[in-house]
């Protein structure tokens, strides 16, 4: 190819014309590698190889003549053109990569990225400029995802590391930086093992090598050191870094806090364990009420009690104490364990433990070290061989009742909050249990009363009317015999008849006197006692009968005016009535009665007018009312009855 051109100066003489050597543009354009356009000093495309006519969409042999703005979209166009003049005024070499944003335009109007090279060709009378021109439209592209690549990596909230195949570190991002701590100065170019716990380096390094043959490996757990020295918990997923030619040149490690999921697993665990633990729980206390409700005696509860808290709190010792009869000492009434069993039955002083101090206070006491807290359980404990110790009251309707004491071994770790909750609770069961024991005795006690009361109400009511029935009959028989011998005989036998009533009479009196025993102190018992007493100036024992729980329903502020109405109808009795027989009931269902009946003179003018208003006044006070009749055939009769809240 060769081409002749006009080449004008631009001196603003008169244009000469000159002839440019068309093989030397023809030989420079033909071997440049990229595609090339010869422009001369007025802007004109003097020259262009195929390549660039391919590149710029022109036919052959189209570009040549036209001004080279053609090929700059049209808002550079301007702009280039006193770049060109610039240029063409001082010409110099300009390589590819000179770091300027370079477009073209296509035949068809497309616009794409490009980078020229420019350089000065021809003579100095007849400049020519050869300009190379790069399609940047493919590494554009790969900028771009490169660009957006490392601008993921940058606000990523993972941390990503990437290193070489022998574990230098070669970037870091700003997540690994707030993760571990380290700066990307400072950790660029070191080891990645000063990252890795000694004991997890062996995972990391099979893990490297499995990677490295290309087994996918999924994420896993582990740690790394942060720069402070601490350990945190991370996911790592490692991955195999390739280059263009597929060879391995690194890892690529991305690593995620997980901190915040280990605590939620291990709260989530703690959570599963505790209802767990209260699933066991409630079924020891179902265990527990059905025992309390059945014949189970206290011992056996409380044993099966310590038992259950053993168990469930994960205790080596558990211990029941109680007061004893001496207000200054208790006693471990029951308990199981080892370091429990040899002091089974043991009493020590309620003012040097911690138990005496929980019994006094009312309040649970929690204790992680024994021996470090002082005198616990005093001499009756090995301190080396308890460690920690939780001592909860236990209370029934009454009040404090004991401590419920559980122990772990020496060494071993403290209880948790939810340990003395459960613990609370089971004390809650003991504390029934001693409720239900002590209402069970009661019963006992009043089923005893009864079938004394029974027994005393026949012998009475039953064989002393008969026996005297039979020594009345005698001393009838006796006085229709003439002859004094079986006379006297029937006598003899009449008096024996009267020892026996005196005998069976003081048999009833023995039982209700072992009967009230059971229940010494009661209000039952302070009657009997008044009864007893008032035997003595009535020179028989009264008969006295009991309906209704009176120990349970008449309250203490009235059994001062109670016992006082008994002890004054009977006193009335022994010094004016002059009877043989006094029968005492005392009642209690909605109201308390009582009635003092005898067979003796009957109601007369007597002094007795002043004590009846005083027990007149008793009732009233209480809201009640005194009555007072003749009992008939023959004698008195007082009801005093009061209302029962």
């Amino acid at each position: 190819m060769s081409w002749g051109f006009d080449v004008t100066t631009m001196s603003g003489r008169e244009h000469e014309r000159a002839d440019v050597p068309a093989d030397l543009v023809e030989a420079v354009v033909r071997l440049m590698p990229d595609p090339a356009i010869v422009v001369d000093e007025g802007g004109v495309v003097v020259a262009a190889n195929s390549l660039a006519e391919t590149l710029f969409g022109y036919r052959a042999d189209e570009l040549a003549g036209r001004p080279i703005e053609a090929l700059v979209p049209d808002r550079f166009r301007a702009d280039h053109a006193a770049h060109r003049r610039s240029y063409t005024s001082d010409p110099t070499q300009r390589p590819m990569g000179a770091g300027l944003e370079l477009w073209a335009r296509r035949a068809d109007g497309t616009e794409f990225p490009v980078d020229i090279s420019l350089a000065p060709l021809g003579v100095p009378e007849h400049p020519l400029t050869l300009a190379a021109v790069r399609d940047l439209t493919e590494r554009r592209a790969e900028w771009d995802a490169r660009a957006r690549l490392s601008a993921i990596v940058s606000s990523s909230d993972d941390a990503i590391v990437s290193m070489s195949l022998n574990g230098t570190v070669t970037s870091w991002n700003p997540a690994a930086e707030h993760l571990l701590g380290y700066r990307a100065e400072e950790i660029i170019g070191r080891p990645v093992w000063r990252l890795v716990p000694a004991r997890a380096r062996g995972e990391l390094e099979e893990l490297m090598a499995r990677v490295r043959i290309g087994i996918r490996v999924p994420p896993a757990d582990t740690v790394r050191v942060h720069r402070d020295g601490s350990e945190v918990d991370v996911s790592l997923r490692l991955s195999l870094v390739r280059d263009p030619q597929g060879q391995p040149t690194g890892f690529a490690a991305l690593m995620r806090d997980i901190s915040d999921r280990k605590r939620a697993d291990e709260e989530l665990r703690r959570l599963l364990v505790y209802a767990q633990r209260r699933e066991r729980w409630l079924e020891a206390i179902a265990e527990i009420r059905l025992a309390l409700l059945s014949v189970s005696t206290l011992d056996e509860c409380l044993g099966l009690i310590s038992q259950r808290a053993a168990e469930l709190a994960d205790a080596d010792s558990v211990t029941v104490t109680v007061p004893t009869d001496d207000p200054d000492r208790v006693v471990v009434s029951a308990g199981v364990g080892e370091l429990a069993e040899p002091f089974l039955g043991a009493e020590f002083p309620l003012d040097l433990s911690l138990v005496g101090h929980v019994l006094t206070s009312g309040k649970p006491i929690t204790s992680t070290d024994v021996a470090a807290d002082g005198a616990a359980w005093t001499e009756l404990i090995d301190k080396e061989s308890i460690g920690p110790l939780v001592c909860v009251p236990l209370t029934t309707s009454t009040g404090l009742a004991g401590v419920l004491a559980v122990a772990r071994s020496r060494g071993r770790e403290a209880f948790a909050s939810e340990d003395v909750s459960l613990l609370e609770h089971f004390a809650g069961q003991a504390g029934l249990a001693m409720d239900l024991a002590r209402v069970r005795a009661d019963m006992e006690q009043l089923a005893v009363l009864a079938d004394r009361e029974r027994i005393a109400r026949d012998l009475h009511d039953h064989v002393i009317q008969r026996l005297f029935a039979v020594g009345m009959g005698l001393q009838a028989a006796s006085n229709t015999i003439g002859e004094r011998g079986p006379r006297d005989r029937i006598s003899e036998a009449v008096e024996e008849l009267d020892a026996t009533i005196r005998e069976v009479r003081s048999a009833i009196f023995s039982l209700e006197l072992r009967a009230s025993s059971k229940v010494e102190g009661s209000t039952r018992s302070r009657i009997l006692d008044v009864v007893s007493q008032a035997s003595k100036s009535l020179g028989f024992q009264p008969r006295l009968q009991f309906d209704g729980p009176l120990d349970t329903q008449v309250p203490d502020s009235l059994v001062p005016d109670l016992l006082a109405v008994v002890r004054e109808a009977l006193s009335n009795a022994a010094r004016h009535a002059e009877a043989t027989v006094v029968e005492v009931g005392v009642s209690v269902h909605d109201d308390l009665t009582v009635s003092v009946t005898d067979n003796g003179n009957g109601m007369g003018e007597s002094s007795r007018r002043s004590g009846l208003a005083n027990l007149r006044a008793r009732a009233v006070a209480h809201g009640g009312t005194m009555e007072l009749g003749p009992n008939l055939p023959r004698g008195t009769r007082l009801v005093w009855q009061v209302p029962l809240a």
